[in-house]
């Protein structure tokens, strides 16, 4: 059974980024090109990685600062402590804020799983691509083996 193939796309720095697992998809007669082209994904998304998580710290510091302000009218009001903190926290704008804050942290969080993933894969491809050289090796001697036997027979009937 196939795993499912999730192709998510997430928000970074406004632009549109795709995480598409098809995108690690090799067969013993690609390889090769899988090997020379996975570096520039890796390398791709480790970028995405640090713009996500910039993005999500200025969210954090964003929506600490808008519970911080919420919280001080509360408190300028002549709330209590816990009042203060329990009105500012029950604010539309420090929900939001701190919703968005859940959202960054779910991107980073993709674009985390998708690397891990890349790095399996380039185990996986590295272990295959190892296999394929030593299945080669064993029917390269077989090869030679052979036309060295032709050479001696030859040799031998001279």
């Amino acid at each position: 059974m196939n795993p499912p193939i999730e192709i998510v796309t997430v928000k970074i720095n406004g632009l549109a980024v795709r995480l598409d697992p098809k995108n690690m998809q090799f067969t013993d007669n690609s390889i090769n090109e899988y090997m020379e082209r996975e570096y520039g994904w890796i390398d791709y998304f480790g970028k995405q990685l640090e713009f996500a998580q910039k993005d999500r710290m200025i969210a954090e510091i964003d929506s600490e600062a808008i519970f911080s302000k919420k919280y001080i009218e509360a408190k300028d009001e002549g709330g209590t402590e816990q009042y203060a903190k329990a009105k500012a926290n029950s604010h539309d704008e420090v929900i939001e804020a701190k919703k968005n804050v859940i959202e960054k942290r779910e991107v980073e969080g993709f674009l985390k799983a998708h690397l891990r993933a890349w790095d399996k894969n380039h185990d996986n491809a590295q272990n295959r691509g190892h296999s394929l050289r030593k299945e080669l090796d064993k029917l390269n001697k077989d090869i030679y083996k052979s036309i060295e036997d032709d050479i001696d027979r030859i040799v031998g009937e001279a």
